[in-house]
């Protein structure tokens, strides 16, 4: 920018916006007003002392036609015909939507009016910053009428002091960029909790994604009564606040589970036989499950916000949620589970992996067997669990259920693989030969000597066969 086309600037300590945009009005300037503050830069264009366009620097547009699509006012075919044409332009969606007359010009025009006069609201409550205008930079494009500068700011006014009203009323944990979600689950029926259509419209529009300030955008209610609506949903106890850090840091927990777990089956194909293989599983999915549930000691939703909680208590958390859970697979379909115990809140499967020092042949692999197909439902149980109480349905839990199912799949890759030689090994025991059969996919006899079979009837898994590890 040239520094002959800045004609002001100043400290906003010493003038407030609300003054500069009066003082430019007045002498109907064209050009662009630059305020910062901190982190967060808004650039306004006039042209003769209105205003024709503004931009937020920092501020994501929000997803307009699916927050449309959430509250009804927009069908989902309609919005992802415009979204591919518009390329992520709000103001570009809005006009097709105009042009197809699915949305008034006037509905666009207010629309566009209330996003600037939000952000001038927004704006206006600073203290500390900088602004500075250069008359020779052309007004950005807009398909917006221009605008009188006092309508502007006696609205923008009456939204600063709605902050104002609500930071005394103690909800002062909400912000512009306050994200909140469902809670997990919500068993009363919030029609009989008697929300009016703008509480049930936030109470929507809450999904864990959409910052409170897109929530005001599309309902084109000021952000302060959008806050005070969400801080009443969160005491019925409807939606709650994201931590975004804790998340993040959550996030990268599981993931790390996630990776190791895929590391310790990667590592235990090297078995040769049913049994090693079958044992393998075993130390794996009791590995997983073990991770999940020191995971889950540090950021289950019943702990949070306790400060520090004593390891014992965290344990008797741990055992007394899940349980009830494994003994219950035991008692319906899994026997062999009751040989496992939970031990400072790990769940101890040394019974099962021991089991070789008692008993052999094929009752071990049974036992082996059903100690795979026990720990892998318990493992997806815990898993199910632990998501649902620290995400719940969440971009976030989405994200995290999309990186477990390519897990799983390696564990049920490993389990087909066993099926396949169980099922081909049965069949051929129907038939009554005594000989080893010939191999099914996946599975090696061992080679001969001097034309007898060393260990016959045992089979030995094919290196050729075993999956890579995603």
């Amino acid at each position: 920018m040239e520094q002959q086309d800045r004609i002001m600037d100043g400290d906003l300590q010493t003038l407030g916006l609300q003054s500069i945009l009066k003082m430019l009005a007045l002498s109907g300037k064209s050009g662009k007003l630059f305020v910062s503050s901190g982190p967060e830069t808004l650039s306004i264009s006039l042209r003769k002392g209105q205003i024709v366009g503004l931009h937020e620097d920092g501020v994501p547009q929000p997803d307009l036609l699916g927050m449309l699509c959430l509250i009804g006012r927009l069908e989902p075919g309609r919005a992802q015909a415009i979204r591919e044409m518009a390329q992520g332009d709000m103001q570009m969606a809005l006009a097709l939507l105009v042009e197809r007359q699915w949305m008034t010009a006037t509905d666009m025009q207010r629309r566009l009016e209330f996003a600037v006069t939000q952000s001038i609201g927004h704006a206006m409550r600073w203290v500390n910053g900088r602004f500075a205008f250069h008359r020779q930079l052309l007004p950005m494009e807009s398909r917006m009428q221009p605008l009188d500068v006092d309508s502007v700011l006696l609205e923008a006014l009456r939204q600063a002091d709605e902050w104002e009203e609500i930071a005394n009323e103690g909800v002062t944990n909400l912000a512009r960029t306050t994200v909140a979600r469902w809670q997990p689950e919500v068993s009363r029926d919030v029609r009989s909790l008697g929300l009016n259509q703008e509480s049930i419209e936030v109470l929507c529009l809450s999904n864990g994604e959409l910052p409170l300030q897109a929530i005001s955008l599309v309902l084109m209610t000021p952000e302060a009564r959008v806050a005070r609506v969400m801080y009443r949903l969160v005491e019925l106890n409807l939606i709650e606040v994201v931590d975004t850090a804790l998340e993040t840091e959550l996030q990268q927990d599981l993931s790390n589970i996630i990776i190791k777990c895929q590391y310790t089956l990667a590592q235990q194909r090297s078995a040769t036989n049913a049994d090693q293989h079958l044992l393998g599983l075993i130390t794996t999915l009791a590995e997983c499950i073990n991770g999940l549930l020191i995971h889950h000691g540090k950021y289950a939703r019943t702990l949070r916000g306790r400060g520090h909680i004593p390891p014992i208590d965290v344990v008797r958390y741990l055992e007394r949620r899940f349980t009830q859970p494994l003994q219950m697979l035991a008692r319906q379909q899994y026997p062999i589970l009751d040989t496992t115990t939970f031990a400072y809140g790990q769940l101890d499967c040394e019974p099962i992996l021991s089991l070789n020092k008692v008993v052999k042949g094929d009752q071990l692999e049974e036992f082996y067997w059903e100690g795979v197909q026990g720990l892998a439902a318990f493992l997806r149980l815990v898993f199910a669990e632990l998501l649902r109480d620290e995400v719940g349905n969440s971009h976030t839990g989405r994200q995290l259920n999309v990186a477990w199912k390519i897990f799983l799949s390696e564990i049920e890759h490993e389990v087909q693989q066993y099926q396949v030689y169980r099922a081909h090994r049965n069949t051929q025991v129907a038939r009554g030969r005594d000989a080893i059969p010939s191999s099914p996919p996946g599975i090696v006899p061992q080679p001969q000597r001097s034309g007898v079979p060393h260990n016959e009837g045992e089979a030995f898994w094919s290196p050729d066969t075993r999956r890579r590890s995603i």
